[in-house]
Parts: structure tokens; sequence; C-alpha cells
């Protein structure tokens, strides 16, 4: 067995509840590699696990971070990774779960920080533009400066790309392909394009009848800026915009739907990664084949 099993793919596909069943098979602790469920108070809107579909299972890094403050990659990979060694000193399995691909790639890749700006950084950048393409890369962006990503458009490269090196050069540098920071499998859930997006409009009718509104109003009277890197996240950002409640409801939707199809690409990335189309499975079903693929 690997150091550490990653149940990746987009929102709405399931992997949390798959990711709950390896664990209760491979006596695994999982940690979230979601970008958003990092802060506290922020639950319906990131569609956090809850305590009764976590069926007993260790989960790590949700509710770590005030949605006042700022949390980098480089703030979730320190972190990330005294969990994972944690739970491998007690005999278990790190399971990750998430769709945040930078956060996935800080766990499967060394990385290097620096304080001033490389020269050789926009080479690497173009390069990586020109092998990945356009969406990767304001993906990437938006892991790194929500905000800056909300203001580029996807196919505004050259600014993209600055805005990049301008988050990079500040403390977060380019992980390193070439370099495993820890062995892996890697499963990815994934379902048809259609039922996906039936699924993500249900879950966005689901939490707005759960009280999604008033928690974003609660979390602007505790405080938090609506600038806040937090409120950035979709299912929070638009409430602020001059729109219709159907309005918003409808444009969530589009966005969630959106940044699925981006996740989708992100992911394309894994070449060892085994997809597996969870439609018309059930998750016991899937971890039992997951289990029996890599013990």
């Amino acid at each position: 067995m690997k150091d550490i099993l990653v149940i990746g793919g987009a929102t709405g596909t399931g992997k949390s509840d798959v990711a709950v069943e390896c664990a209760l098979r491979l006596q695994g602790e999982i940690i979230s590699a979601d970008s958003m469920q990092i802060y506290k108070g922020m639950d319906i809107g990131t569609a956090k696990i809850s305590k009764a579909e976590m069926r007993g299972v260790p989960h790590h890094m949700i509710d770590i971070v005030s949605p006042r403050e700022a949390f980098t990659v480089a703030d979730y990979r320190k972190r990330a990774i005294d969990c994972v060694e944690t739970i491998k000193s007690k005999g278990k399995l790190p399971i990750i779960c998430g769709g945040t691909g930078l956060y996935v790639n800080s766990l499967l890749y060394k990385m290097s920080y620096s304080g001033a700006f490389d020269p050789e950084l926009r080479d690497e950048l173009n390069q990586e533009l020109s092998d990945k393409g356009t969406e990767y890369m304001h993906e990437k962006l938006r892991e790194l400066d929500p905000a800056a990503a909300e203001r580029l458009h996807v196919n505004d490269t050259k600014r993209v790309l600055r805005a990049i090196e301008k988050a990079m050069t500040g403390g977060f540098a380019e992980d390193d392909f070439t370099k495993p920071l820890y062995s892996a499998d890697i499963y990815l859930i994934s379902r048809p394009r259609e039922i996906l997006y039936q699924r993500i409009d249900a879950r966005v009718d689901k939490m707005i009848a759960g009280g999604l509104r008033k928690e974003v109003e609660a979390l602007l009277k505790q405080g938090v800026d609506g600038s806040a890197q937090s409120m950035q996240a979709i299912a929070y950002k638009e409430w602020a915009l001059d729109l219709s409640e159907n309005e918003t409801i409808e444009l969530i939707k589009k966005n969630t739907r959106n940044y699925a199809k981006r996740q989708i690409t992100w992911f394309k990335q894994y070449k060892d990664a085994v997809t597996i189309d969870a439609e018309g499975k059930t998750p016991f079903e899937i971890a039992e084949r997951i289990a029996s693929e890599i013990k």
C-alpha cells in the first residue's frame, strides 16, 4: 500500500461518501483538500460534511481558519503534511479527499518557496501555459488569489500569468512534478456531465432550503468583509450582486457547474489516476473496489 490515498473529482460527484467508506475499510483518516471547507461558519454553502456523515471517521483540515483570515496553499501544505505524518505514525492511512487541485498537488509533490522574484519563473509559467492550457492556468490563479481570478477573464493570459507571478513570489513557488512528496494511489470519482449538473442544481436548491442566505448574512454581521478571501467562494460571492434571489440562485448553479468543468480539466493531469464512474454504484461498492485494488 502506498503512503496516501487520494479521492478526487469535481464537486457533486459524491467523493466524500466514498472517502468515508474507504476509511472504514482501510483504517484511514481523512484530510480535506477543499479550499473553502477550511473556514469556520461556512457550512451550508460549502456542503461541509456533517458529523453524522463522517460516521466516526476522523476528518482533518476542516473548520481550522476564521473567515476573516487569508489562507494560502503554502499554509495548507504545512498543516496538511503535519496531519499526514501524524496519521501515518498511528499506523493508519491518510486519505486525501477534495476537489481543490493545488491543495492536492501540495501533498503529492515537493515545493519550493521564494520571497523575491525569480527571473526564470515567467518562462516556466509560459511553458506551463503551453503544456496545459488557459483553463488550467486560470484555475491555478484561482487557488492562489481568488479575487484576482474573479477579475481576470480566463483568456486574458498575459494578466493571468502576471497575477500568478505576483502571488507566487510572495512566498509560494512552483510544485516540482519530478519529485513526489508521497507515493499515492489516486482515484477520481466522476459522473456523466448531464447527471453531474443535475446533482449540482439539486444541491444548490438544498443549500437554499437549508438557510444559505441567512448563513451569508450572519457572516457579514459578524464583521466578515465582503472582499475577504472566504467570501469569494461560490455560493457566497453571488449575494453581493444586485440581483433578485432567483437570479442569485441561478448564478450560483451556473458558477458551480463551470467550476466543476474546471475541476475535471485540472484532474486530467494525473495520468496514473484511476477514474471511476459513480453513476449506478453506491459509495460502498466503489470503496470495495478501491480497497481490493490497493491492498
